[in-house]
């Protein structure tokens, strides 16, 4: 005589007359995934009468949409872990599966997020509009928790009556937007960064920034920068600076790497270990960049290298290699680093003027430097004031940071403006 089995067990009742578990998580389906390499994670697994991977919390945020000469009004309704829920009065254009830049600002603070348009549902045929899904994020780039964090505060404090304004602008990366606060109105307030916290920055640390500007402001303008991102360069020049930096960008990592060494405390050190970390990926995505642009691998590894791109590596090694902790900060995470989220954000809008020509081809991974470094690293420029002000204890030493970030500054301007100029036809 046959037994019942418990009642928590799951079973099926097969013809002969034999009880047999049932695993619900769809082994056949599971298994060809993990023989694609495609092994699916528990969080993504739901049941079928779920409708949404999270919860959504409900929010009722004015934004504006642009994209190109057109700007029309709409309204964050709500948002989630994944992206925004969006509403529109009138039909947006053609945008569906687009790159957007999500802005979201208030008088002390912005921040600037990638996504993707992920769905555009009608919602009445005769008085327009439409339901927009924004995700957060890239295919290329997932935001992490302190990135997502940072947004939920925005949204929250919109929630709240807080005063929030929010922009999404169609286009690869993050585009300049006029309403954004500019630098220096953190002047004495504790600034939230992607969750972080940052002290008030002093006085000197304020005046190094507006003396730095015009310095910054030479680099943004200087010709192989500006046409780069009008698509007014030419292939050759394109092609020029994408094999004279890549020593130096391969060498990035270990300029940081010498300071590890300096710092006494473990803020520093953790932030010198993290930037390392994220730095070192960054060769491989130049190397998917030049590629892209037709660039052969072995002329990448091997072309002899301008006087002034070398001076520029020679400095920071001499600078990290011998100078006090804040100098190479300053002259490295600071300066440079800072520079390259500009020179990123303003470069890659030229991309696509370049796709399709002779030899260039420009994927996914040939955006991955550039959009990398417009879109998250604005917050190692910030880390490293931290270092600064934490070591910059005599004016001595702040006199030593401004000029290490000035004597960067100077050097990338020299290594861009001859790379244009070596390559000109």
């Amino acid at each position: 005589m046959q037994t019942a089995p418990p009642e928590t067990a799951v079973v099926f009742f097969e013809r002969r007359r034999s009880h047999k578990k049932i695993s619900f998580s769809d082994r056949r389906v599971l298994q060809r995934r993990q023989a694609a390499g495609q092994a699916q994670s528990p969080e993504r697994r739901r049941l079928a009468s779920q409708g949404r991977l999270y919860e959504r919390e409900s929010v009722g945020l004015s934004m504006t949409f642009r994209a190109n000469s057109m700007e029309c009004m709409g309204t964050i309704r709500n948002f989630s872990k994944q992206g925004l829920g969006v509403t529109f009065a009138v039909n947006p254009p053609d945008i569906e599966k687009s790159r957007v830049a999500v802005a979201l600002w208030n008088g002390d603070f912005a921040i600037q997020l990638p996504g993707t348009i992920a769905q555009v549902t009608p919602i009445s045929s005769k008085q327009g509009g439409a339901l927009v899904g924004v995700r957060l994020g890239t295919a290329e780039n997932v935001l992490d928790a302190p990135a997502l964090a940072t947004v939920y505060d925005f949204l929250r404090a919109a929630k709240s009556g807080d005063p929030v304004q929010a922009a999404i602008t169609q286009g690869a990366v993050i585009r300049a937007l006029q309403d954004l606060p500019s630098a220096g109105q953190n002047a004495g307030k504790t600034v939230i960064k992607r969750g972080r916290k940052f002290t008030p920055d002093p006085g000197w640390i304020l005046e190094m920034d507006r003396y730095l500007e015009p310095y910054r402001q030479a680099i943004f303008q200087s010709a192989l920068v500006q046409e780069t991102s009008t698509g007014a360069l030419s292939l050759g020049q394109v092609r020029g600076w994408n094999i004279q930096f890549y020593p130096f960008i391969e060498s990035f990592p270990q300029f940081i790497a010498l300071n590890l060494a300096k710092a006494p405390d473990p803020q520093s050190r953790s932030f010198m270990i993290d930037n390392v970390r994220v730095e070192k990926r960054h060769a491989e995505q130049w190397i998917y960049m030049s590629q892209g642009f037709g660039v052969d691998r072995a002329e990448l590894f091997s072309a002899p290298i301008l006087p002034e791109v070398e001076a520029l590596t020679h400095w920071l090694w001499s600078i990290n290699g011998r100078g006090h902790l804040v100098e190479g900060v300053a002259a490295t995470n600071y300066a440079i680093e800072g520079a390259t989220q500009g020179i990123a954000t303003i470069m890659v809008k030229g991309f696509e003027q370049y796709h399709g020509k002779e030899g260039v081809n420009l994927d996914r991974k040939a955006y991955w430097w550039m959009e990398a470094h417009a879109s998250y690293d604005d917050l190692h420029p910030r880390e490293a004031l931290e270092v600064i002000k934490h070591h910059a204890t005599t004016r001595d030493l702040q006199h030593k940071a401004r000029h290490a970030a000035q004597r960067s500054l100077e050097y990338l301007f020299r290594a861009l403006e001859a790379c244009y100029s070596a390559y000109a036809a």
